[in-house]
């Protein structure tokens, strides 16, 4: 399993989001270390046609052609990835690579939203207004 790298909230240091890329590159929001929620981000392997969740051999998943409108190049250590933390209500994550805002995770929140899918699926929700 690849790994990028962990974000740590000096506020609140409880909290953390963890992007893994391998096959596929997926966001974990954690707390305590244990994930609270989670997002599809990119196929970092070629895309399926078809959904591949209905076999667990299979996990992480990849997200078929289908469900998204945009496939991101692959994170490098360069890559311009931020994220930005909104405790005032609920515990939010919010991940922007160069500027653009990505993907949202709440509290429980699996998937949670991203501006990169075309429609809803078990991967991730569409992030109304992208």
């Amino acid at each position: 399993m690849g790994s990028l790298t962990k974000y740590v909230s000096n506020d609140r240091p409880e909290f953390a989001v963890f992007i893994d890329d391998d096959k596929v590159c997926y966001v974990y929001l954690l707390m305590e270390d244990k994930i609270i929620g989670d997002i599809w981000l990119y196929n970092s392997a070629p895309t399926p046609s078809e959904p591949e969740w209905h076999k667990k051999k299979n996990i992480p998943f990849l997200n078929p052609a289908a469900f998204f409108k945009e496939n991101l190049e692959p994170f490098d250590a360069s890559s311009p990835v931020e994220v930005n933390r909104d405790f005032d209500e609920e515990t939010v994550a919010n991940i922007f690579v160069a500027s653009r805002s990505i993907a949202k995770l709440l509290i429980g929140s699996s998937p949670g939203w991203s501006s990169l899918v075309a429609k809803d699926g078990p991967l991730a929700q569409k992030m109304e207004g992208f």
